[in-house]
C-alpha cells in the first residue's frame, strides 16, 4: 500500500533507525530555532544578529544533505 505513494520499506527502515530519528528531530529544532524571534544574538543588531541564524541553516543544510545522501543509497 505504502509503495504506491513512494514509500519502500527501506523508507520505514530508516525510520526506525534511532540515529536517523535524532538527525530529523534536531533538523526540525534547527528550523524552529531559525524561524524563532528567540536567538542567542538578537536579530535587530545588523548583520551579526543574523550570523546565528545563517550557521543554524548551513549547519541544517549539511546535516540535511548527508541524511539524504545515506537514504538514497
Amino acid at each position: 500500500m505504502l509503495s504506491r505513494y513512494g514509500v519502500n520499506s527501506q523508507d520505514i527502515s530508516l525510520l526506525k533507525d534511532p540515529k536517523s530519528i535524532a538527525l530529523m528531530i534536531f533538523l526540525i529544532l534547527n528550523i524552529i530555532y531559525i524561524l524563532s524571534p528567540i536567538d542567542f544574538i538578537p536579530d535587530f543588531i545588523p548583520i551579526i544578529g543574523w550570523i546565528d541564524d545563517i550557521i543554524a541553516l548551513l549547519i541544517a543544510i549539511s546535516i540535511g544533505i548527508k541524511l539524504f545522501i545515506k537514504k538514497r543509497s
